[in-house]
């Protein structure tokens, strides 16, 4: 009788064996941007150039199959701006802002381009000890973003995360070190929902009109 029963749950994981084994043979792999429309499939990137956002960013775009296309420019001028603090750590209720420019050379690009217009990080107290001094912090980061397509009107997109902290007044230090690794993990968590993002622009129809 127990040999009965255990027959049809050898033959279920046979068959799931055997499903995986032939979709892995053919080279089937799950991607979190499937939902990608294939106008932006080859992209300009336009961000902070040597941020480990971009680093992020762009390592998200390749793994979901996304060419980077150097933009095709005159201008010797860097394509970013940003604020002089750029640090991790943040005090009580402070918020720190980088911000990338367009170059207007890219406006009439014929490659779609994704722009990260600005990343903030902050922190504000959510609750209080009894003695009035702050018993949690909510950590916040935001990343706000621009999609440029050849003969339509730009798409703009915002991603806010947020995190709790304990605050530890006995122990600065470890309280300081926590937030700078919060602060990496949103910015990891951000960098995959940008391209997440991409699969909501809206690709508006060939009018038909266009003159060769």
């Amino acid at each position: 009788m127990i040999a009965s029963a255990l027959k049809p749950r050898f033959i279920r994981l046979t068959c799931i064996f055997l499903v995986t084994a032939v979709l892995g043979g053919c080279g089937f792999h799950l991607k979190n941007g499937s939902g990608i429309p294939n106008e932006l499939r080859n992209l300009t990137l336009v961000s902070s150039k040597y941020s480990d956002l971009t680093r992020l960013i762009k390592q998200e775009l390749r793994y979901n199959q996304i060419n980077l296309v150097v933009p095709k420019i005159t201008t010797t001028e860097s394509l970013t701006t940003e604020s002089d603090d750029s640090a991790d750590v943040l005090g009580e209720d402070s918020t720190q802002t980088k911000i990338t420019a367009m170059d207007p050379a890219l406006l009439d690009s014929q490659t779609p381009v994704l722009r990260i217009m600005s990343e903030s990080t902050g922190s504000r107290t959510v609750s209080l000890y009894s003695d009035a001094t702050a018993a949690e912090y909510e950590l916040s980061y935001v990343i706000k973003i621009e999609v440029r397509l050849p003969n339509q009107e730009p798409q703009y997109f915002t991603i806010a995360l947020q995190r709790d902290q304990l605050n530890n007044s006995q122990e600065a230090l470890a309280r300081s070190r926590e937030s700078e690794l919060l602060i990496r993990e949103l910015r990891e968590a951000a960098a995959q929902q940008v391209v997440r993002t991409l699969s909501q622009v809206i690709i508006e129809p060939k009018t038909g009109l266009e003159t060769n």
